[in-house]
């Protein structure tokens, strides 16, 4: 497998480009807002319409492009640290590869026949795949994340909730922004964004990003630092507006990721006392291409409103995973993916008096080419796999306003899914097809009170389905049965509020899921291998917290809090050769606490300009990696803090910021692999790191 390093300058945010997560309300450029006194006001589309955060019966945390600079948010996994009860870490050894958790459900591998648990959207367009689902921020809008069941309005696979990355389209108004950022470890990036009218009816945006660091660890074997980083993207966009109805916006992005493999450390016989020192001897090559383009029409008929949401996206990748951190070869894995969809959604809204209707349809169709090669010791062994899935949806919403303060919302979606799929084996003549369809109809209720006019309270039901699939095997009995859709259904209780003056803001919910039929890769007694089957049911509760205050004028306050009980309710699997009952262990990726704060201040203006300083910290207590709860590869509780210093100029045309991540210089792990005495490594997350960067807004 040829991973050839392509030397070439490019741009933008990463397949997401800009991952402009979200749906919050942002100004279009960062910068100190003087004399506010008053927490932010954000508006989301939680509910496929724009409305104010305080006032949707939705558990959802916005982030806008203030907070995300403030914070240094600057990728996907900076994330997690803002949303409680939310992990965000890579896949073991695929750097780009995103391991989503939340409120203890989630996905950690990145094979083309498992389905995430949190769905991930970019500008309304499903990304089903974990692969490339990490990249870098660019020319950010805002940041949504949906705690719960999604599967009314946001379809297959969002049993656990929904992140919603909204990118920025063109402004009314020529203007563009370029930044250039230095580091610790040789990081070097830049970044361009350009926007503005093209002709009366007619607007452009255009964003770019080139990123390089050089490597964290240090491999003893192949004499160099590991876990390179290199990425550059473009994207672009068109918005055509004829009339004041009509409204059109065509979308492309492309990515080439070059970021290396990451190589694991070794703790067989214990930790080492540096984690970032491996002994992993493969050469790490690795490339991602990824693109696609969307174009969203929009036309207002006056009485309603009907969107189309047409997308196409392909990736390529290539890999060669060391999985036993070890100068020799005892586990590793090579593969290749192929992968291409298509979509289709339809959206018709209306508002009636005291009646709100949402309907909608849903097409998606997806092909996966995967082949993988697997080296145990001297054993090798090539195989193939390709699925194809199709998937329908019917669905609708029907919004009644009872009376000035109480509302009643009931939905429905009807979901089709079909997989046909091939697994092949040609060095031990095995070929194994099959073909299975689910169908799934996912209810939600919800009723929401307003005290007054700044608190409201809301309880919800609703149901979440993820779609069953097929297993990698050469045993012909797991290969050919098929594992069965993932269920849940969720009991919510919630407040929000805005009080002194929207000095204080306080939203709080308390949640309950029980999930049925939850898919998990772990032994199966009846094959007597290790495959993703219905393993087990699952119940996970808990209580989220978000607070945001303005105590005085330039001082921005906020605190997360996030407390979860996750546990199996029935499950057996194989703990030291013995099949045990595990009931009563807790859910991989799932911590009890999570904890954020954090406060910003910017000082009195001077006569050079506006200054402004940071700080922030998250914690999050013991995380386990793999369903039997291994000690050893458990993340232990960590604690990181961040901090960050700015100038701006007072014309606010340059910027500069130094700033600071995990300043302790913590050494933790936020991905494992554990099979005994065989291969038994972590992947070292980020240590501590140091930027400079120099911005100029035009």
């Amino acid at each position: 497998m040829n991973n050839s390093h392509i030397q070439r300058w490019s741009c933008s945010l990463p397949v997401a480009v800009a991952m402009a997560l979200g749906s919050v309300h942002a100004s279009a450029q960062t910068e100190p807002t003087r004399g506010a006194i008053t927490v932010e006001e954000i508006v989301v589309s939680a509910q496929r319409r724009v409305e104010p955060l305080q006032t949707t019966p939705v558990t959802v945390t916005a982030l806008s492009e203030d907070a995300l600079e403030v914070r240094q948010v600057t990728n996907v996994i900076d994330i997690a640290a803002q949303v409680p009860n939310l992990r965000i870490d890579p896949v073991t050894g695929v750097a780009n590869a995103a391991k989503i958790f939340l409120r203890g459900v989630g996905e950690d591998q990145s094979g083309p026949n498992t389905d995430s648990a949190i769905g991930l959207y970019v500008d309304d367009v499903y990304y089903p795949r974990t692969l490339g689902a990490l990249f870098d921020f660019l020319d950010v809008e805002r940041v949504e994340v949906l705690r719960g069941p999604q599967g009314t309005l946001y379809g297959r696979n969002t049993p656990g909730g929904a992140v919603k990355l909204i990118t920025r389209g063109a402004s009314e108004e020529f203007r563009g922004r370029a930044d250039v950022t230095v580091g610790n470890y040789g990081r070097r990036q830049f970044r361009a964004a350009v926007s503005g009218p093209l002709t009366d009816t007619l607007g452009g945006a255009v964003s770019a990003l080139k990123n390089e660091r050089d490597g964290t660890s240090f491999s003893t074997t192949l004499g160099r630092d590991v876990n390179r980083k290199d990425v550059e993207a473009i994207r672009g966009s068109l918005v055509f507006t004829p009339s004041d109805a009509l409204n059109m916006r065509l979308s492309y992005d492309w990515m080439n990721d070059e970021t290396e493999s990451y190589l694991p450390t070794s703790i067989l016989g214990g930790f080492p006392d540096d984690l970032f020192v491996t002994a992993a001897g493969e050469e790490p090559t690795a490339r991602l291409i990824q693109r696609g383009a969307s174009l969203n029409v929009s036309y207002d008929f006056g009485g309603f409103e009907l969107q189309s949401i047409t997308a196409y996206r392909a990736l390529k990748q290539s890999a060669f995973l060391d999985n036993d951190g070890r100068a020799v070869r005892t586990l590793a894995f090579e593969f290749e993916a192929d992968q291409d969809q298509f979509s289709q959604e339809l959206l018709l809204t209306a508002d009636w008096d005291a009646f709100q209707l949402l309907g909608g349809a849903y097409y998606f169709t997806e092909n996966n080419d995967y082949s993988a090669v697997n080296y145990i010791f001297a054993n090798v062994t090539p195989g193939s796999f390709s699925q194809d899935t199709d998937s329908i949806a019917l669905f609708g919403t029907v919004g009644w306003s009872i009376t000035d303060a109480l509302s009643l919302s009931v939905g429905a979606r009807w979901t089709r899914d079909k997989k046909d799929w091939q697994d092949t084996y040609p060095g031990l003549g095995l070929n194994f097809t099959n073909n299975e369809t689910w169908n799934s109809f996912t209810p939600r209720v919800t009723l929401d009170y307003q005290l007054n006019g700044s608190t409201m309270v809301f309880a919800s039901y609703a149901e979440g389905y993820k779609a069953g699939g097929f297993n990698r095997s050469t045993n012909a009995t797991v290969a050919t049965t098929p594992y069965n859709e993932e269920e849940v259904k969720t009991w919510e209780l919630g407040i929000k509020s805005d009080l002194y003056d929207r000095r204080l803001r306080l939203n709080a919910t308390a949640f309950y899921n029980d999930y049925k039929d939850l898919q998990l890769s772990a032994f199966d007694p009846a094959t007597n291998i290790s495959r993703r089957f219905n393993a087990a049911q699952a119940t996970t509760k808990g209580v989220e917290l978000e607070v945001s205050a303005v105590p005085v004028e330039g001082l921005q306050t906020f605190l997360t809090i996030g407390y979860l009980d996750a546990g199996y309710d029935e499950f057996f699997d194989n703990v030291g050769g013995v099949l045990t009952d595990v009931s009563d262990r807790k859910l991989k990726g799932a911590p009890r606490w999570t904890l954020a704060g954090g406060a910003s201040y910017l000082f009195p203006a001077t006569d050079i300009g506006d200054f402004r300083l940071s700080a922030d910290f998250n914690n999050r207590t013991e995380v386990f990696q793999n369903v039997a709860n291994t000690p050893v590869v458990a993340t232990p509780t960590i604690t990181l803090w961040n901090a960050a210093f700015s100038w701006q100029s007072p014309d606010e045309r340059w910027t500069a910021t130094l700033g600071g991540k995990n300043l302790s210089n913590k050494e933790y792990f936020g991905a494992a692999l554990f099979i005994a005495n065989l291969a038994e490594v972590v992947y070292p997350a980020e240590p501590r790191t140091w930027t400079l960067s120099l911005r100029y807004d035009f």
